[in-house]
């Protein structure tokens, strides 16, 4: 593949980009000037709620992150933009044994990385090697602070560790990859498709790695795909055209108003998160809205380590507060609806035996006396400076919550923490004890349900301060269960016994949304997020 011959600089100084409303988001936004080619096309500008924690999808489970890896990256298996199923990409073709137990993966050949290194069965084993090993690159403070990651959820567990399927990976020729497991792995190569199975050079790990003490490192990898990382070190990260398409700019402005300041000024051509509340005005200047389908889930988390959390009459009456049928119909995009349980019915139907908790303020009155509960303080904790693609508008959610469990008899108490450089992220998947509930939620890349149970639910971990053994067992037998009718029924009783005893409460499927420009003909829209910029079309 050969470079783009302009810079992201010289295409983003050709449009004359302003700042979006404040003169502290301009000395944010606004790139240095330069002449550029006359010739050269314009940079497609997108706003994003939050910049991405990192240039590696593997090491963190951030959005924002894993939306921009698939520009630059490419995976062993790909996803469909039309049809979700999975389709070859780096791998043209692949076979497993008959029982199961072995993997083979035929590459794609004649491909090279943005750095020269070219595509062999080896690099795609010291890949194998490196997702394995995440958790030692991270160490084990920082592997808590990210939440448990896409190579331990599909595996069981990091190559270092028994519960791991994935016995070995070989280079059985120059472009054929061997992976040996212990015990099948059902759904695995759907699960090849998440962002974190991006393949990169094993040349650019270097300065990465080294740069691990400072945080997760905005440091570019090499990848195979139409964009290579360009300035990274601002709020506006760059997207260079590998093959002369358009460059692209993403642009983090956490405040709805100012997205939506940003496209009335033509200075943003999409911008991602949008909601109810400047859904009119959208639809007034003409612009179009592109909803995705519902899968991703909100949730209310409960932080069991805190001595008042740990009454489960205390849990339910948290969960009979909330009126989530008002929220949902007052601060989420119509077709969003009531969640129930973890996973969206497209990916597994509600069973009977999950547990279903109405609004009912009488009996979560009585639920809290019941529990001898008597106004101990309850940290409510909510991200700011940011919003999420499942979130908007964080703090008006937190209002109308608190809202209702102060009404049900709780004493709550505002907690607001900032989401700059994952520090949200971090400190929810940490220990203090003194946080109580907290908002979150979680984007569904692959389509099968252990995945996003076994993420969450699996091992203990702090930001549930919960451990079920028995959901645990299911969900590690559910990873190799060949019969698929028994998966469902497993992965449907996992979901009863979250909604029984309460480590978090799912509260929507919410319908994501993007704002497009007069100026976008055509937007690769996806509801997993697998929206490829140089499908992008802009009208002349």
């Amino acid at each position: 593949m050969h470079l783009s011959r302009r810079t992201l600089l010289a295409g983003l100084a050709s449009i004359g980009l302003a700042p979006l409303v404040s003169p502290a988001a301009a000395s944010q936004s606004v790139v240095n000037s330069q002449s550029a080619p006359e010739n050269a096309a314009r940079a497609f500008r997108i706003g994003v709620p939050a910049k991405a924690l990192s240039t590696d999808p593997a090491v963190t489970n951030d959005i924002e992150t894993h939306r921009l890896a698939r520009q630059v990256y490419q995976n062993l298996i790909g996803v469909d933009p039309e049809t979700g199923e999975t389709i070859a990409e780096l791998a043209t073709d692949w076979t497993f044994s008959d029982d199961g137990l072995q993997l083979v993966l035929e590459l794609e050949q004649d491909v090279t990385f943005h750095d020269g290194t070219e595509l062999t069965a080896d690099v795609v084993v010291k890949n194998f090697e490196r997702w394995g090993s995440v958790n030692k690159l991270l160490g084990t403070e920082r592997l808590r602070q990210v939440g448990r990651l896409p190579y331990s959820v599909v595996f069981g567990g990091y190559s270092d560790e028994d519960a791991c399927l994935l016995e070995s990976v070989i280079a059985s020729s120059e472009h054929i990859v061997t992976l040996t497991f212990t015990e099948p792995v059902q759904a695995l190569i759907r699960s090849l498709t998440h962002p974190a199975f991006a393949v990169s050079s094993p040349e650019s790990w270097a300065d990465f790695d080294a740069a691990f003490e400072d945080g997760l490192p905005l440091v570019p990898l090499a990848g195979t795909g139409p964009y290579r990382w360009g300035d990274t070190s601002g709020q506006t990260i760059g997207l260079e055209s590998v093959d002369d398409g358009h460059d692209v700019a993403v642009m983090a402005v956490p405040n709805l108003h100012e997205r939506l300041y940003g496209l009335d000024t033509e200075q943003l051509d999409v911008f991602d998160a949008v909601s109810p509340a400047i859904l009119r005005q959208l639809v007034q200047s003409g612009y179009q809205v592109l909803q995705r389908d519902p899968l991703a889930v909100l949730y209310l988390g409960i932080n069991q380590a805190h001595p008042v959390m740990q009454n489960l009459h205390v849990r339910q009456a948290v969960a009979h507060a909330l009126f989530r049928g008002d929220m949902v119909d007052s601060l989420q995009l119509a077709g969003s609806y009531v969640a129930h349980q973890f996973n969206p019915p497209s990916l597994l139907e509600r069973s009977e035996d999950v547990t279903t908790y109405n609004g009912d303020l009488n009996q979560a009155t009585n639920l809290l006396a019941a529990a001898g509960y008597d106004g101990e303080p309850i940290e409510f904790w909510y991200p700011t400076g940011a919003e999420r693609v499942y979130m908007t508008q964080p703090q008006k959610l937190f209002s109308y919550l608190a809202g209702r469990l102060t009404a049900a008899g709780f004493n709550i108490v505002a907690k607001p923490v900032s989401w700059d450089n994952g520090d949200y992220m971090s400190q929810v998947m940490g220990d203090p004890s003194d946080r109580a509930l907290h908002l979150f939620g979680r984007n569904v890349y692959v389509r099968d349900p252990l995945y996003l149970l076994a993420e969450l639910f699996e091992q203990p971990n702090r930001e549930f301060g919960w451990r079920n053994n028995a959901v645990a067992d299911v969900l590690a037998q559910a990873r190799i269960e060949e019969d698929s009718d028994t998966r469902t029924t497993m992965l449907a009783q996992v979901e009863a016994a979250i909604s029984l005893d309460l480590p978090a409460i799912p509260l929507t499927f919410p319908i994501t949304a993007l704002a497009s420009g007069h100026d976008v003909e055509f937007y690769p829209i996806s509801p997993v997020l697998d929206e490829q910029y140089e499908r992008i079309q802009l009208r002349e």
